[in-house]
């Protein structure tokens, strides 16, 4: 299925593969206001058998009452089937997302219905701006461990399957172990036992250094690439063809310079150094965040008032309040081509010594400009960091041959239980895979897709 969505941050609110309905709520120019006792219902259509699980996103706020915090308590339900109950989005200046996982045991063929009602009890109003439900990238965790079943399925082009470590959430107490088995393509099973151990904390990235140069953009998008197509799913990859996939590379030839000038005669300025350099490695880019999916090539790329009009007197429309936005979206250059309603956007009035241009991200769904990133590449290297914590770890991105013994002697470890060492540090003297960064272990890492 396609995410389906209510969008409620433009008027009128602008709805994705689905109807409403309101009781005692109304539209407001930038949300849903849900009053004590108010509830909205969404009819979304499943094709064929439900799936195991969807992903339902809040992106909502409680303003506040006077001097004190507003309240408004919500309950959440598929089919009549309570997803959560009394949940209550902390009050402030700023939407809070939430994301709750829908079982399968709710969802039917065909038309659902789900609810969002506000508490009788609550003390103010529940803003709503944006809600979608979409595929799930949540792994089903809250079954008992000895429900669960591992299955793998492909290993994104690799030799050999690369998994260290799998992960079990359950709210029953913690097992001694575990006991299973594999089986090799054309071998029989064999079977092994898992030790439990005490989840370990992420470690959070560091992020990667931005680059600045057209090789400096090749190497970074080269590895970028590969940590992508190593651990997204095939509807993530629906763009990508199958060359890409085989050269691990999810964009394309660079413009040549006389494409790079022809985009600046026509934009009537010099592009910042690092975009210039973004597009001479590759004109254009498919999945550069999970929330952009596309960016623009040198012959669209363009002011947003003249290359996406539609978006530019949506915001200027609904710009009241916004401070500097309405003058900003005037002269904003739009770089990106198709994402989830948002927009990546470069200033051209704000210009570091270097000569960049601060970088920006609006989004439909959140009621104002992003965070300000020093330049396009600063942006791009927040997204990926972005991604990395999306992803609960960063894949390696280490190709097959050039790491068949750490991943064979990893592979060996984590099926005798043996976890720690299977997640150690390559010993002083292993050969470091060509394209893997240098915090890479010596056993790529699965992430857990959102």
């Amino acid at each position: 299925m396609r995410a389906t969505f209510a969008d409620f941050t433009v008027d009128p609110p602008r709805f994705g593969n689905g109807t409403a309905r309101y009781r005692r709520c109304r539209p407001d120019r930038e949300h849903l206001a849900i009053g004590a006792g108010g509830s909205v219902e969404f009819d979304f259509a499943l094709d064929g058998e439900p799936p195991e699980q969807l992903t339902l996103t809040l992106v909502a706020r409680v303003p506040p009452l006077g001097e004190s915090p507003g309240r408004a308590p919500v309950d959440i339900t598929v089919n009549g089937h309570e997803v959560i109950r009394d949940f209550t989005v902390p009050g402030g200046a700023r939407p809070r997302e939430a994301a709750f996982a829908v079982p399968g045991e709710a969802l039917a063929a065909g038309v659902n219905t789900l609810c969002v009602h506000g508490s009788a009890e609550a003390r103010g109003l529940l803003w709503l701006h944006r809600i979608t439900v979409e595929p799930s990238r949540i792994g089903a965790c809250a079954r008992a461990l000895w429900e669960e079943r591992l299955e793998i399925t492909r290993n994104a082009g690799a030799g050999r399957v690369q998994l260290a470590r799998v992960g079990f959430f359950t709210a029953a107490p913690r097992p001694k172990g575990f006991v299973g088995h594999g089986r090799r393509a054309g071998e029989a099973p064999a079977g092994y036992r898992g030790t439990a151990v005490p989840a370990a904390p992420v470690p959070v990235p560091v992020p990667p250094t931005a680059p600045r140069t057209v090789g400096q953009w090749r190497a970074y998008l080269a590895e970028y690439s590969a940590t992508i197509l190593r651990v997204a799913d095939e509807e993530e990859l629906g763009d990508v063809s199958d060359e890409q996939r085989a050269v691990g590379w999810l964009g394309y030839e660079g413009a040549d310079e006389e494409s790079i000038l022809a985009l600046e005669k026509r934009l009537g300025t010099r592009l910042p150094p690092s975009y210039r350099a973004f597009l001479g490695a590759s004109d254009g880019w498919l999945n550069i965040s999970p929330f952009m999916w596309r960016m623009r090539t040198a012959e669209t790329v363009g002011w947003l008032r003249e290359a996406d009009p539609e978006t530019w007197s949506v915001i200027r429309g609904g710009a009241a309040g916004a401070g500097d936005d309405t003058a900003f979206m005037d002269r904003a250059l739009l770089v990106s081509e198709e994402g989830d309603a948002q927009h990546w956007l470069l200033d051209p009035a704000d210009v570091s010594e270097d000569g960049e241009w601060a970088a920006y991200i609006w989004a439909s769904w959140y009621p104002a400009l992003g965070d300000r990133h020093a330049s396009f590449a600063a942006l791009v290297a927040e997204e990926r960091t972005g991604f990395g914590d999306h992803t609960a770890h960063e894949a390696a991105a280490a190709r097959p041959e050039s790491a068949e013994e750490p991943v064979a002697r990893g592979s060996a470890e984590a099926l005798r239980g043996e976890a720690r060492k299977a997640m150690a540090p390559c010993p002083t003297g292993t050969p470091t895979p060509r394209t893997a960064s240098p915090r890479s272990s010596c056993s790529p890492i699965r992430r857990s897709a959102r």
